[in-house]
């Protein structure tokens, strides 16, 4: 696939084979697999095995007990643990992705949908307690950084969306470069390694965004 760019220097959409008609599914399994309430389950079950017992303590058995399914079912849908994790690791991003897009388009302040974004953030980020980049490495040990950075673009333009919209509405600086105020966004909200109360944190997260820090 060839990515571009657009005029803003933002990045846009690969061009897909599609475009020429050629569709290639490289999909292990089916649509119907893939989106069904047990196959969530395990995946619901994977994660909070992680929480409980860390990467080394993943086996397939602890996940089918915590999913309350046979230990084949699991294999039904997934072909190994790494294929577990690599869903899994693409299931719960995505979901998030989809939750800051519903933010992104309903519209309103560029206040409002960034402290909602920020919010979105965090809680994705304590969800996987650390987890995240050990999980990602076994998933996808071949190349992780292109794998995360083909799902992180989507995030990208999503944030780019936002940034563009606020100027439009003439609620963000416009000589600042979107693509950039955008990658800063998404380099920014994370959870902090030290304890701090958390609404004051993202209260005060959004306010360092929006007014920046030097007089």
């Amino acid at each position: 696939m060839n990515r571009f760019k657009n005029t803003n220097g933002c990045l846009e959409k690969p061009v897909s084979s599609l475009a020429f008609g050629v569709l290639v599914d490289f999909v292990a399994v089916t649509v119907e697999a893939r989106t069904a309430p047990k196959r969530e389950a395990i995946l619901e079950a994977t994660i909070r095995v992680l929480r409980d017992r860390g990467l080394s303590g993943l086996k397939v058995e602890e996940v089918a007990r915590e999913a309350e399914v046979g230990k084949g079912t699991v294999y039904l849908y997934f072909q190994d643990k790494q294929d577990l994790l690599k869903a899994l690791v693409e299931h719960h991003t995505f979901t998030y992705y989809r939750k800051v897009e519903e933010v992104v388009s309903r519209g309103g302040p560029f206040r409002e949908r960034l402290a909602e974004v920020l919010r979105l953030r965090v809680d994705w980020v304590e969800e996987w307690r650390g987890l995240w980049a050990a999980v990602a490495r076994e998933a996808q040990p071949e190349d992780t950084t292109g794998w995360l950075r083909g799902m992180h673009e989507h995030y990208q333009r999503l944030l780019e969306r936002l940034v563009q919209e606020g100027k439009a509405r003439g609620e963000v600086r416009s000589e600042l470069d979107t693509c950039l105020t955008a990658a800063s966004i998404a380099a920014l909200a994370c959870n902090p390694q030290l304890e701090f109360p958390r609404e004051a944190y993202l209260e005060h997260l959004l306010e360092v965004l929006l007014k920046g820090v030097a007089l």
